[in-house]
């Protein structure tokens, strides 16, 4: 141990090397240890700063990087380099949604500035968070551990981005209607198909998400991307199955399961033969289907041309267009004619 004084009096900082060990001597879930090669301590600040091989845990969130700070004073810490954060412990979450299991949500990051108080953790630079088969990319994720939500922040170069999946085959699994003398095992078991799941990838420049709510929120240049359409608004709120309804073939570590989407502002949806567009936006999973309105909305077919109405709804398995209008605004359909 190294200690430099004052001039006038008192200890300007202390140096310890090797085998370094910290621990605040709280309970043992709010306690905060930590461990390195070496450490420096000021005390005008109160900041210990660590260096070789550093690691802090914090209740059951443990963290390494290649320096650590400690601010005793508030009990806030920081990391910098390399940052690798680890949230154990967890409870199950069955109507939870993307952060719903009892697997570790695991953090990486240039950089992280943790709150003990708040239990709030902001990563910064190329910040990856993620739980089993779920991620969530951003330069900028702001995890909450206990109310498991997430706040992420994208730039024009790196949006956030995330990865969902949907069941290709709900619609054709529901259960048709019963004939006479057809008893429901006989039929269901005809009828049921196995599940299929595809990607689904959402970008976007903002987003907001509570595991207990199951409800994406994003915002700012939204595009997601299906197997075989991308759909793009100013606003998208995403909402996912509760784990405890998804396919039998979906568990707890799975990724998220896509139930309907509600876009808002400039809403495009683009097909392979088709492109439609309006101000507002409503998809549901279970059926394939798409209802847009607002601007009003219209559609645009390479074989029947342009349809404009008060209401579009087309169905993406089988090619279904329905259309609605009123007295006021009637549905118009305009065609090209060959010569």
């Amino acid at each position: 141990m190294d200690t430099a004084f004052l001039p006038q009096g008192g200890i300007d900082s202390i140096l310890q090397q090797g085998n370094f060990a910290y621990t605040d001597n709280l309970t043992p879930d709010k306690r905060t240890q930590a461990w390195a090669d070496r450490a420096r301590y000021t005390p005008a600040d109160q900041i210990i700063s660590l260096v070789g091989n550093p690691r802090i845990v914090d209740g059951s969130t443990a963290t390494t990087s290649k320096v650590v700070r400690i601010n005793r004073a508030t009990g806030e810490a920081y990391a910098e380099d390399d940052v690798k954060s680890t949230y154990s412990e967890l409870k199950e979450q069955p109507s939870g949604a993307l952060l719903a299991s009892s697997s570790p949500i695991h953090v990486t990051s240039h950089s992280m500035a943790a709150h003990k108080n708040s239990g709030l953790a902001l990563y910064t630079g190329d910040a990856r968070l993620w739980q089993d088969a779920n991620i969530i990319e951003a330069p900028f994720i702001q995890f909450d551990r206990d109310h498991r939500s997430v706040t992420a922040q994208g730039t024009t170069v790196q949006p956030v981005s995330t990865l969902l999946i949907q069941s290709d085959n709900q619609a054709d699994n529901a259960q048709p209607e019963k004939k006479q003398g057809e008893s429901t095992k006989a039929q269901s078991s005809s009828a049921k198909k196995p599940e299929k799941f595809t990607p689904v990838a959402i970008t976007s420049s903002h987003l907001t998400y509570v595991d207990a709510d199951r409800k994406a929120r994003y915002e700012g240049n939204v595009l997601a991307k299906g197997l075989d359409f991308t759909g793009s608004a100013d606003a998208m709120d995403v909402y996912l199955l509760p784990r405890s309804q998804t396919s039998a073939n979906q568990s707890l570590t799975g990724p998220g399961q896509l139930d309907h989407i509600v876009g808002q502002g400039h809403v495009v949806v683009h097909e392979a033969a088709r492109r439609a567009d309006g101000q507002q936006l409503v998809y549901t999973a279970a059926d394939d289907k798409f209802v847009l309105t607002g601007g009003p909305p219209s559609i645009f077919d390479a074989e029947r041309g342009r349809t404009t109405g008060l209401s579009l709804t087309f169905f993406r398995r089988d090619d279904r267009v329905l259309v609605e209008g009123k007295g006021s605004s009637p549905a118009v359909t305009q065609t090209r004619v060959a010569r």
